[in-house]
């Protein structure tokens, strides 16, 4: 057990990072920029992939909490594109939005330093994944911030060499 402490820790490590890398990005992320240029010509813009970091925090929560407080769950799966739809994400401020899933992320950090033991090894079922405890769901969740911290920086990049 000590050692999936030891990198749950890490994971968690790196659920902070995501914090203050995402903040040098948005910081170092023209507005017109954010909205601008599109992953590969035609994905998402810079700040569609953080509003779409922003909703998928709250849905991490989500399925965190029903792993904790029910017996084998099934986890929310909304799909991102409808939501991005729905939402509008280009419509919106890169730093409002930035700013709610950074009080979010910090949320979320406090939710996982939090739990017991007993908590990580719950199950629930995920609807593309299947069994799902909470251990997979962090171990996920840092994938997912670096998935979409290296789709922010390719976008950026790919601006820069047209």
């Amino acid at each position: 057990m000590q050692h999936m402490t030891l990198l749950r820790g890490w994971q968690i490590q790196q659920l902070q990072h995501g914090l203050s890398t995402i903040q040098s990005i948005v910081e170092t992320t023209p507005p017109d920029d954010a909205i601008t240029y599109r992953d590969g010509g035609s994905g998402w813009t810079v700040l569609e992939v953080m509003c779409h970091l922003r909703d998928f925090e709250g849905v991490f929560m989500e399925r965190a909490k029903l792993t904790v407080t029910q017996d084998n769950p099934e986890l929310p799966f909304p799909d991102p594109d409808l939501l991005a739809q729905m939402h509008n994400y280009n419509d919106q401020q890169l730093t409002e939005v930035y700013t709610a899933w950074r009080d979010q992320r910090r949320e979320s950090i406090t939710y996982f330093e939090a739990r017991a033991d007993s908590d990580w090894v719950r199950p629930a079922q995920h609807p593309k994944r299947g069994p799902f405890t909470l251990t997979d769901q962090l171990f996920l969740y840092t994938l997912h911030d670096s998935s979409h911290i290296e789709q922010m920086l390719r976008i950026l990049r790919e601006q820069r060499t047209r």
